[in-house]
């Protein structure tokens, strides 16, 4: 030691460093016990894993993203891999576009107000990476905002839209408790149940009708007409236009139909779409493919119930 370094002085300093040891150690042993907690935040049931098949996830909530914390959990799986509603709940928000950090998303909340992030959900044709983004390569058929679903429901498909561009394809999970405040989902999808509703389930929860007619308008655009009726519930329909897969237009099955009286559900589930062009306007691409999608009421699957080819 140097000669005006007393013994009393090497103990201070050796109990200095051993309190700043232990409140480290402290500090460390709160903020893991912290990290715990929160991973075993869960919703009030068993969820069932958003992603369909093969996938891994290490926990990486509140490791850091740029100036912020991540607050979700990476699922990494093959690009356009299914995406499972985790619960029965209705979509409440979406978004369709590539030019913002989460890329195309939707919010699936339940009916206790728990709500599910899905985000970087795909924007590519399969087998390539060419950010053309279709609507019916991000989203099942019939996924709009107020759209019912079923747990174990086909929602969306996974990708890298977004500032997931760079990265391994996968979805970005978040849960949120009712009001808002998200918690760790990393205890909730190692104790979710893997479940997906099958071709049976989905049958007998869609929708059955037509699209009987496709007419082309003068300046291009289409009229589509047909008639649509719930698979479970007597009262109008949402049917949905696509052209060359993306979501045009949405509408009610809800016109006088007499002839359908003889299926015994009522005469009002006819449907019309006056002028349906293309995405942004303007007449539909010759050859381009048309579509009418009827939407499950009560969730559990939707139905392309026609479609036609635009002429070349």
């Amino acid at each position: 030691m140097h000669d005006d370094t007393t013994v009393d002085d090497v103990i201070e300093q050796r109990t200095v460093r051993h309190r700043r040891s232990r409140r480290t150690a402290v500090a460390a042993a709160l903020a893991a016990a912290a990290l715990f907690i929160t991973a075993c935040e869960k919703p009030p049931y068993q969820i069932v894993f958003p992603v369909s098949g093969a996938s891994n996830f290490t926990d990486t909530f509140g490791a850091p993203r740029g100036t912020s914390k991540h607050e979700g959990q990476d699922i990494f799986a093959a690009k356009g891999t299914p995406l499972i509603a985790a619960a029965d709940g209705t979509i409440t928000w979406m978004r369709w576009g590539t030019g913002v950090r989460s890329g195309n998303l939707l919010q699936l909340t339940d009916d206790l107000g728990w709500f599910y992030y899905y985000i970087h959900l795909n924007n590519d044709t399969p087998g390539t990476d060419d950010g053309v983004n279709r609507y019916d390569q991000a989203f099942a058929d019939g996924i709009t905002i107020g759209q019912r679903v079923k747990a174990g429901e086909v929602i969306g498909y996974l990708g890298d839209s977004g500032d997931a561009e760079l990265t391994t394809p996968h979805l970005h999970f978040e849960i949120h408790k009712p009001g808002g405040p998200v918690i760790n989902p990393y205890g909730a999808l190692l104790d979710a149940r893997r479940f997906e509703r099958s071709p049976a389930d989905r049958a007998a929860a869609s929708p059955f009708g037509a699209a009987e007619a496709f007419v082309t308008n003068p300046d291009g655009t289409v009229r589509i007409t047909g008639w649509a009726i719930d698979a479970i519930r007597n009262e109008p329909v949402r049917v949905s236009a696509y052209v060359a897969g993306n979501l045009i237009a949405t509408t009610t099955a809800n016109f006088e139909r007499t002839d359908l009286a003889p299926r015994g559900r009522g005469t009002r589930h006819g449907y019309t779409f006056p002028t349906i062009g293309a995405r942004g306007g303007g007449p539909i691409p010759k050859g381009a493919e048309m579509c009418v999608v009827a939407h499950s009421i009560e969730g559990g699957g939707s139905s392309r119930i026609g479609c036609s080819t635009a002429p070349k």
